[in-house]
Order: structure tokens, then C-alpha cells, then sequence
């Protein structure tokens, strides 16, 4: 097995820098190795990195494991997948089986994890890949159309009540209050997105959380699973990033490959694209309390579930 990589801590959260793949903390010699829950990260494309996130669940004390499937790394055995799992998003379809054959394996472990009860978040391209391997369906493309920059979604009764997405309404609501962004008597948040693709077909057993305009399954759970359709990890940086490869896609722009994580500076792309970036990246930093509000608090609620896993199985953090 191709050894995954570590992550443990990240660039300044909203600080608009490049973000950069994190790197462990020097300890001195004698210094007992930082204990807590290890959260085992599952990123299919250089694009789409744990980002800020990653900042987050370091500061909650987890450690953090990457598998990047995009450098050839193999998925982790099941029993090996630490105490949470969270597998992020890509520019690749849940039904790409041809060019990326590891979404065998991705839909096996998810398996996996729903029946071992471990606390996992299901990013974009997670969440569908996710969708199918429990029974569920996702359409490639969306038939109601993508999704683009900043949109709303409407809360449902279980979400307020979820044990975990609960308390992390409750932080982004406040955080809308002090913003003054409407959340419609707290049930309507602002949430960043970029997808073309979509589940339009729940697992048997699921429960839906949220839903937009474009986009009925947005949030929705299953067992210890959580599934976003949006991206909690994502800085205003990072969307913007998004924004200007989709408009220079869109004009015809042969992009290079990313091999790494690193937000693109929009360098030798066209003036058009560069403004979709900047526009994408303003509409994001105005729904950004809410945004970083929901993803620190997500990411407190993994941890607190991932030391209970860990507890519960009897596993040493």
C-alpha cells in the first residue's frame, strides 16, 4: 500500500493567502506526541483539497492522515481508517469508473464506514459517490443544472435536531445574525458550491437535511454519515479559483493539470475568466462569517464524534 500522507495544520483561515498543504508541528525531543482522534482524509483531486478545513480539525486536536488518489495513493484497508473519515470533492463524475478506477474501492469503503458507525462527512464528489454505493442514485449531469458561487439552502426539521449539523446551524445562525444575512427565522443559510452533478436519489434509510433551489438532495444523512452537496471546506480563495477554471473552460481554455494544492493565481488566463474569479471570491466573502462559523464548528463536532468512536472501540487517540 502506497503510504498516505500526514496534514495537521494549514494556512490562516479566511486570510486570503494561498493556501497550502499542511505540515506537522516541530515538537522538541522529549515532547509526548499530541494525542487525539485520527481523522482519515480522502482526496480524489488536487482541485479540491481539505483546505481550510483542515486548519479547523487540527485546532479541535485531530490528527490528520491524506490519502491524495490523485497521486496514485492507495485507499486504506477498512480497518484502518482511524476514528472519521471525510472524503472530499473532484472534477471527476461519481460513474468515471473507466478513468478512475479507485471508485470501486471508494464505494466499499463508504460501505464500510456506514456499517463500523464512523463518524464521516461526504464532500460534493463524496456525496455522491456516497449516494450510489448505499443504494441511491446520482445524475451525471444534474438535470436541474449546476451550481455556481454562493447559494441558499433550506434547513429541514432533522437538520435542526441532528446531532451534529444541529450545533453547527446554531454557530452559522448566529454568525448571520451578527453578519446581517437573513437566515429566515434560522432556517435558510448561505453555502459555497461548484458542481455540475447531483444525487437525485436518496439511499433507502437516508435523511434529508437540506435542499436549494436547483438542487433538492443539498445535505442529508446516513447512520454517522453526513453528506454535503457544498463545501464547507472551501475559502473564498478557493472558489474564486473554481470560478475563473470554469469560465476559461468555458472559452475554450486549454488548462494545465494540478498537481498540487496550492490556490491558482489566475496567472495567463483570460481577463474574462480572472473577473469570474474575482466576482465568485467577493460574493463569497460576503457570505464568509456564515461560512467559517459552520465549517469551525463542523469541524469541532467531527472531532468531539471521532474521540467518542475512539472511546467506544476502545482506541487510544
Amino acid at each position: 500500500m502506497t503510504q498516505p500522507s500526514d496534514m495537521t495544520s494549514s494556512s490562516p483561515a479566511g486570510s486570503g493567502a494561498t493556501a497550502q498543504p499542511p505540515s506537522e508541528p516541530t515538537l522538541p525531543a522529549s515532547a509526548p506526541r499530541p494525542a487525539g482522534p485520527l481523522i482519515t482524509v480522502i482526496e480524489p483531486d488536487a482541485v479540491a483539497p481539505l483546505d481550510r478545513l483542515g486548519e479547523w480539525l487540527f485546532a479541535s486536536g485531530a490528527r490528520l492522515r491524506t490519502v491524495r488518489l490523485w497521486k496514485g495513493e492507495s485507499l486504506p484497508a477498512a480497518d484502518d481508517l482511524g476514528d472519521a473519515l471525510v472524503i472530499l470533492g473532484g472534477q471527476m463524475s461519481a460513474h468515471d469508473d473507466q478513468a478512475h478506477p479507485w471508485l470501486e474501492g471508494l464505494r466499499a469503503m463508504i460501505r464500510t464506514a456506514v456499517a463500523q458507525e464512523l463518524p464521516t462527512l461526504a464532500v460534493c464528489l463524496g456525496a455522491q459517490v456516497a449516494a450510489e454505493a448505499l443504494g441511491g442514485a446520482t445524475a451525471v449531469p444534474s438535470p436541474d443544472g449546476g451550481e455556481y458561487g454562493v447559494v441558499t439552502v433550506e434547513l429541514t426539521e432533522a437538520a435542526l435536531a441532528d446531532r451534529v449539523l444541529g450545533p453547527v446551524i446554531d454557530e452559522a445562525v448566529r454568525a448571520a445574525v451578527r453578519a446581517g444575512i437573513s437566515t429566515q427565522d434560522g432556517t435558510r443559510l448561505p453555502a459555497v458550491v461548484s458542481h455540475d452533478d447531483a444525487v437525485v436519489g436518496l439511499p433507502q434509510g437516508a435523511t434529508l437535511l437540506a435542499s436549494s433551489e436547483r438542487c433538492p438532495v443539498h445535505t442529508w444523512r446516513v447512520g454517522r454519515m453526513l453528506a454535503f452537496q457544498h463545501h464547507p471546506e472551501a475559502s473564498p480563495a478557493r472558489l474564486g479559483s473554481w470560478a475563473e477554471r470554469e469560465a476559461a473552460e468555458e472559452m475554450g481554455v486549454a488548462l494545465p493539470v494540478v498537481t498540487d494544492s496550492a490556490v491558482s493565481s489566475g496567472q495567463d488566463l483570460p481577463v474574462e475568466a480572472v473577473a469570474a474569479g474575482k466576482q465568485a471570491r467577493a460574493t463569497a466573502e460576503e457570505a464568509d462569517p456564515v461560512a467559517q462559523a459552520y465549517g469551525r464548528a463542523l469541524a469541532r463536532e467531527l472531532v468531539r464524534h471521532a474521540r467518542a468512536h475512539a472511546a467506544r472501540h476502545g482506541v487510544q487517540g
